[in-house]
């Protein structure tokens, strides 16, 4: 009976320490999330593998416009809440043996900009997240890599803009942008849901929605469109394929008809919906892509 009792005594005395214990790292959260702090603020980047990144670095330029570098390209944007700051999101294409991506066994990365990313680190530790390194900080901000629940990497990056608004004046990609990335999940609402948990992530019935200033014409509004979808989808084209690009381009039946006699393969006819139109092509590796002409009018 003593022995028992006993038992009992140090399950409550366990239990207590549990419930303690989870009060405290709720505070320490809470805390964290003070006025004034948000975790991840856009896309800084999308990154993927191709057999070829030379070739596809020129197959975009000339089909879509990208104004390519030595590492993709860089597209301009102005930040939502000051439309005079220029931000930017760098498009880069991998070679297949990359192991840049590693320990993930994804085709792509996605780069997220984020506001306070030593306080964020800590909020990812207490949340028990997979942090592959420490942060490096360099003249155009600091990173940090961590694993989502289904093994894609990420890389975290609060930026320092203003080191590229001189030296890229002119030679970034600002008449067209990235519109939306969709990628396969096996699980997309406990994915988002770990998205909006660990990073901040506003949801939708989509996914989530990330707004900013138009580059040329501040006062206008851009849209990306960030989606998990299951894996069975045949949204993304071919099963191989594990996610998609949305590119938003200007005039997009001349463009479409630019692209035929550039003999690329273009998927569907042009498609008017209440926020544009949209077609669907495959780039020179045989990924399908989408095209965006937004209009929100």
């Amino acid at each position: 009976m003593l022995k028992s009792g006993f038992l009992i005594i140090t399950l409550i005395i366990l239990t207590g320490c549990e419930i303690v214990a989870k009060k405290q790292k709720k505070e320490e959260i809470k805390n964290m999330t003070e006025k004034n702090y948000t975790k991840v603020t856009g896309i800084g980047g999308i990154f993927f593998k191709c057999k070829n990144p030379e070739e596809t670095k020129k197959w975009y330029n000339q089909n879509l416009g990208l104004i390519t570098n030595e590492y993709g390209s860089l597209f301009e944007f102005r930040i939502l809440e000051e439309k005079d700051k220029v931000g930017y999101l760098q498009w880069s294409p991998f070679s297949e043996s990359t192991s840049y991506f590693e320990p993930s066994e994804s085709s792509f990365m996605v780069n997220y900009r984020v506001d306070n990313l030593s306080k964020l680190a800590d909020e990812l530790k207490l949340n028990g997240v997979t942090i592959l390194d420490t942060i490096e900080s360099y003249e155009y901000g600091s990173f940090l890599h961590i694993l989502d629940p289904e093994n894609n990497k990420i890389e975290l990056w609060e930026p320092i803009d203003s080191v590229f608004t001189s030296p890229e004046s002119g030679k970034t990609s600002v008449e067209t942008g990235i519109g939306g990335f969709m990628f396969k999940s096996e699980n997309p609402a406990k994915l988002n849901t770990w998205y909006q948990e660990n990073l901040g992530f506003k949801l939708d019935d989509y996914g989530s929605l990330f707004s900013f200033r138009n580059a040329l014409n501040p006062d206008d509004l851009d849209y990306l469109r960030w989606s998990p979808m299951p894996e069975n989808t045949d949204y993304l084209g071919s099963a191989s394929q594990e996610y998609m690009i949305n590119y938003r381009v200007q005039n997009i039946e001349e463009l479409v008809k630019q692209l035929k006699d550039n003999n690329v393969t273009v998927l569907d006819t042009v498609e008017n919906t209440d926020i544009g139109k949209f077609v669907h092509v495959l780039d020179n590796s045989g990924n399908k892509i989408e095209l965006w002409e937004p209009d929100f009018k």
